[in-house]
């Protein structure tokens, strides 16, 4: 992908995510598998004179900005640099928020504050939601490496050493016009489904899949792994929870050689691509194909990053 350069001066940044399990699930409070990933996102403080950016209304910074308002009296303004250049699906309005979050409280100490009071301001911030939204990515930008987050224990595990994540393939597809599901509208149409009420069935599946995909990550199984993503993304499908072009896309990679597994990530699953492979294959035919299909990629094995960080002053 063609990536917008990050300034390093006087800035702190978060990664990118990309859920390797738990879509749908972590709604219903079951744990979920995200993973941080580069390039990351990147946010300075700047005088608020000139000009001042716009958050979108309802969007996560927007109410935490108007909360330390509120609350403090204090208005910040600050860069956001997006090195996807808005094409979403990566966690651009969790970074926006985690960024905003330690810009202010910055002011006050020079320690990182926890996952869990930052987890604990989002949820609370969001909460007039009709259905509210886990939290989970933001718990892996925020810690980095592979995040195993369960929201009913409130425990975060870093899995990021337990496998050869360097099988993995993350392609983009939210540069496709009309591809891309906004994931509050989807939110929405949920609630009114009164999910995960609705669908006792799936979420007992889900849970199922992803305690053996959580197993066979802790055994370094991929074979079992491989399967369960097939598996996890045709529950999905069967839902009506996929978009017809993730599942064209799914069907034409598990025909390739080598391919263990394969499922789409975020909203109806529209985001993104992940393809598990065989270790040592060959991918050049996975790359053709993944061309011909007019998707991007963004990591050739899955390299993880750190979570929050003050960037070095230049």
């Amino acid at each position: 992908m063609q990536l917008k350069p990050l300034p390093s001066s006087n800035s702190y940044s978060v990664p990118g995510k990309i859920f390797i399990l738990g879509e749908y699930a972590v709604l219903a409070g079951l744990p979920a598998l995200v993973a941080a990933v580069g390039p990351r996102f990147q946010a300075r403080a700047v005088s608020s004179v000139g000009a001042v950016t716009e958050w979108p209304s309802g969007a996560p910074v927007s109410r935490y900005l108007k909360r330390v308002y509120d609350e403090e009296g204090v208005k910040i303004q600050f860069e956001f640099f997006d090195p996807f250049e808005g094409a979403g699906g990566f966690g651009a309005s969790t970074a926006q928020f985690a960024l905003a979050y330690q810009l202010i409280s910055s002011r006050k100490s020079s320690e990182t504050n926890s996952w869990r009071e930052v987890w604990k301001c989002y949820r609370e911030l969001m909460s007039s939601d009709p259905l509210l939204p886990s939290g989970a990515d933001l718990v892996a930008q925020w810690e980095g490496g592979a995040v195993f987050f369960d929201p009913t224990q409130m425990t975060c595990e870093n899995l990021g050493k337990s496998f050869d994540w360097s099988q993995f393939l993350i392609f983009s597809a939210t540069h496709q016009n009309g591809r891309k599901v906004p994931t509050h509208d989807h939110l929405r149409q949920l609630s009114l489904e009164k999910f995960p009420n609705s669908r006792p069935r799936l979420v007992s599946e889900l849970k199922d899949l992803l305690g053996r995909g959580v197993h066979a990550i802790r055994e370094g199984d991929s074979a079992t792994l491989g399967r369960v993503m097939f598996d996890y993304a045709s529950e999905l499908c069967r839902e009506g929870w996929e978009v017809k072009a993730t599942t064209e896309d799914r069907l034409a990679f598990a025909e390739c050689p080598g391919v263990l597994g394969v499922k789409g990530t975020g909203a109806l699953q529209s985001d993104a691509l992940i393809v598990l492979t065989q270790k040592g294959v060959d991918r050049t035919d996975l790359l053709q194909l993944a061309k011909k299909r007019d998707l991007q990629l963004v990591r050739e094995g899955l390299s993880f990053e750190v979570g929050v960080k003050c960037e070095n002053n230049e």
